[in-house]
């Protein structure tokens, strides 16, 4: 779940018996004829760690930031699944007037699929002042957690705030309420464009040459198919992984009138999964011709997911490839990983990894 490094579950009961303490607080006062009790403790005042200090300068966007995160605190979550409660809030000023606005998580019933505390946040903002003044008014996004860890926010999420925000300025907080700390970090820490990936030769793929050859192909056949209704042809992909058996699977892209995309990377490795073929060596991405693909963070955590099965068995990381077609009819390759194509990434080996540990247990061993 977004941001899942910063939070912590609250302990399961913990509201309900909070108000049963206010009720008896309450009778008690009403049976001793009201006397006054001794006054309330106020809580300490939020500070900034010392490396937050530098990237947070001005008095009054502390001054926001803090505010953000006392409405956040109170912000209401449904994470039915997860146990997750991802509470977040930032400031927006309009018309000389700063406006406070929350959001939550809250998620489906049945099926790992949720509303990001995040996605929830700015669909606030933009409710309440925009797209445009959102995009122009959304300098950070604060979250309330009991503990702060290192994490950044998940690939979806990442996708929606470059699509919504000023990302390259936009700041990640975490207020963390055991010791009222405020942890600050650059969103822009958090995005790789596909254009830093290292260019390499085909040797430098790690890939023998039929394999590379086998993959390419796989990948633009596969780039032919899908369903393009509403995506433009230059973000049309198509996919094909090599896993540790010798096999390829291949996918491209769907999109559909509820938006709902289906995409390529994730369609890809389901089908390997679907066959109980974990492990995957290497997975290559083809866009149109002349142009560089553009793979999604969303699928950028797909892919970290299933290369952190590798990591569980002591694998080398899945070998992220992108194809690109010169004017010449030749082919440029771009060479990363999921774990450096999603810096800050989480996942379930990292915060359910007994979970991991038990699918894993029951997956078939990977080829060597």
């Amino acid at each position: 779940m977004t941001t899942i490094a910063f939070l912590r579950p609250r302990t399961p009961g913990t509201l309900t018996a909070a108000v049963g303490l206010v009720a008896l607080a309450t009778c008690a006062v009403m049976a001793s004829g009201c006397r006054k009790g001794p006054d309330p403790v106020e809580p300490a005042v939020w500070k900034l760690t010392q490396t937050s200090e530098a990237l947070v300068p001005d008095a009054a966007l502390r001054g926001q930031i803090f505010k953000a995160l006392d409405a956040a605190a109170s912000a209401g979550t449904d994470p039915s699944i997860s146990k997750f409660h991802v509470r977040a809030a930032t400031v927006v000023e309009r018309d000389g007037v700063e406006r406070v606005i929350v959001g939550g998580n809250s998620e489906y019933a049945y099926y790992p699929e949720a509303i990001h505390g995040e996605t929830s946040l700015i669909n606030h903002v933009i409710s309440m002042v925009g797209p445009d003044a959102a995009r122009r008014g959304v300098r950070f996004v604060a979250f309330y957690s009991e503990q702060c860890g290192g994490g950044g926010s998940c690939g979806d999420c990442r996708d929606y705030l470059m699509t919504t925000t000023a990302w390259p300025d936009l700041l990640m907080v975490c207020g963390q309420s055991t010791d009222r700390t405020v942890h600050v970090d650059r969103f822009a820490k958090w995005v790789v464009p596909e254009d830093r990936f290292p260019v390499v030769t085909a040797e430098q793929t790690g890939l023998e040459a039929a394999q590379l050859d086998a993959l390419v192909t796989a990948a633009l056949e596969a780039r032919a198919g899908g369903v393009a209704l509403f995506t433009a042809d230059t973000e049309h992909l198509g996919v094909a992984v090599l896993t540790t058996t010798g096999r390829i699977y291949r996918a491209a892209g769907a999109d559909d009138a509820a938006f709902h995309y289906r995409y390529p990377v994730g369609a890809a490795l389901q089908q390997a999964a679907t066959y109980r073929d974990y492990f995957v060596r290497a997975l290559v991405v083809a866009a149109a011709p002349g142009r560089l693909p553009r793979l999604s963070y969303r699928d950028r955590q797909y892919g970290n997911e299933f290369s952190s099965f590798n990591r569980k068995r002591g694998l080398e990381p899945i070998r992220l490839i992108l194809v690109e077609q010169t004017a010449e009819l030749s082919h440029r390759y771009r060479l990363s990983s999921f774990e450096e194509a999603l810096p800050g990434a989480f996942g379930a080996a990292d915060f359910m990894p007994e979970a991991v540990e038990r699918f894993l247990a029951r997956a078939p061993s990977p080829v060597q």
